[in-house]
């Protein structure tokens, strides 16, 4: 079995999220930046995914570039992981190495998208300092882009229009937080766990995630676990029907993280009965 999970907002937490769950006590640090730690654990969480780590096949799938994702520190709690994907799909380690196989895939698939400077371009045409973060702009690993946000200042049907724009030219649209993203149809997560699946032979998959660009990934694995927070929770809040099959925490914040992780343990054990 393969465990593919998220990260941010679904496995770890920034600081600021833990002080309002009032979890200080009971978190651990995952990662360093400027000479403090920014994001957290619960120590359960963390026994539970060295528990799972040692059953089955862990695979932290993140939209974080290569440089953000090397920030992460799993190993420190003797959390060991064969493959990670980095750049929403775009880049696969395998025992630390870029898999050059793969990142050929992506960059012939980058055909059937619109450039990226185009793309960027025409955002620019909406992007009014108002509500985007001057200079705050990236073409992270020259795969896709994103920016910060002022998410109260959006203009809600230019966006929409946009979005509509960008899908009609193979781009995704997703808002996380403060940051939004725009990517490109071919740098997925779903595409590169199915490869990885396919590398180890493996035909069993638990997927764990937030946010829309986690959809597809979720929806083809056996079990789609969503936090009940984020961009998804908010679009299951609105009614949207394309969320169907996927199960959603009892808890919130970073107990969701916990809650995602006992459910991969129990059914990896019912497994182990059947």
């Amino acid at each position: 079995m393969l465990f593919a999970s998220d990260l941010d907002q679904t496995l770890i937490y920034s600081y600021r999220t833990q002080m309002s769950q009032g979890m200080i006590d009971h978190i651990r640090p995952v990662e360093w930046l400027n000479d403090r730690f920014i994001s957290y654990m619960t120590q359960s969480a963390l026994s539970k995914l060295k528990e799972i780590c040692q059953s089955i096949l862990f695979v932290p799938v993140t939209t974080r570039t290569k440089v953000q994702y090397q920030r992460i520190n799993f190993l420190g709690y003797e959390i060991a992981h064969q493959y990670a994907v980095t750049s929403n799909g775009g880049t696969i380690f395998c025992r630390g190495i870029e898999d050059r196989e793969w990142s050929r895939q992506v960059l012939e698939g980058r055909t059937q998208c619109a450039a990226a400077q185009d793309l960027i371009q025409k955002f620019e045409e909406i992007a009014d300092p108002m509500w985007v973060i001057k200079d705050s702009g990236k073409l992270a690993d020259n795969l896709f882009y994103y920016c910060l946000i002022e998410r109260e200042q959006v203009p809600v049907s230019e966006l929409a229009a946009f979005k509509i724009w960008a899908s009609e030219h193979n781009w995704e649209l997703s808002v996380q937080g403060r940051k939004l993203y725009l990517v490109p149809i071919n740098v997925n997560k779903k595409l590169a766990i199915q490869y990885i699946k396919e590398k180890e032979g493996i035909s069993r998959v638990i997927a764990a995630g937030d946010s829309l660009l986690d959809l597809e990934m979720l929806k083809a694995a056996e079990l789609g676990l969503v936090p009940s927070h984020g961009e998804l929770y908010t679009h299951l809040l609105q009614g949207d029907s394309g969320l169907g099959g996927l199960r959603f925490t009892t808890k919130t914040g970073i107990e969701a993280a916990e809650e995602i992780l006992e459910v991969v343990a129990e059914s990896l054990i019912q497994k182990t009965v059947i």
